[in-house]
């Protein structure tokens, strides 16, 4: 056999060996994303080094060497340690409150301002002109009136 021809079938080998390892670890790190620590609340588990992580890693490789999904998986701890073992959660009942209400305040508060600013924009010009209405009347005394009364009577004239 060549050497280059031995170099690829010992290539290929360790490659088939190796690939269902960095399959299985890729897997391993998704699902350790996805869970909590049950010992140390809070603390994800691909960050977590506890004694309680590891048995929790322990189960997952076990049971992605069985077969499981992701979700298989997630649903297991789920039904042991409850929604709060999850880093992100499902969306589902009081859940979809979480998803959605960002969303809705945010369109009720364009609402409310479009609302706002209209009211606001109508009543800056109903003052403005009941504003002009009064300093008409109020600010010119009977004199006063009379005299623009005939200065526009002579510009009239005069036209």
């Amino acid at each position: 056999m060549r050497p280059f021809n031995r170099f690829v079938v010992i290539a290929s080998l360790l490659l088939f060996l190796y690939l269902p390892t960095a399959v299985s670890a890729l897997a391993v790190s998704e699902v350790e994303e996805s869970l909590l620590c049950y010992a140390c609340p809070g603390e994800p588990l691909n960050i977590d080094r506890c004694g309680g992580g590891d048995k929790m890693r322990a189960v997952i490789k076990q049971m992605i060497a069985a077969g499981k999904t992701k979700q298989e998986i997630l649903d297991y701890f789920e039904a042991q340690f409850g929604e709060e073992i999850l880093t992100i959660p499902p969306k589902r009942g009081f859940n979809l409150v979480a998803y959605y209400a960002p969303y809705a305040v945010f369109l009720l508060g364009i609402l409310a301002a479009f609302l706002f600013v209209r009211k606001w924009v109508a009543s800056g010009e109903k003052k403005s002109l009941a504003e002009n209405r009064l300093d008409d009347k109020v600010l010119l005394s009977d004199e006063v009136q009379k005299k623009i009364d005939s200065e526009i009577e002579k510009l009239d004239e005069e036209e």
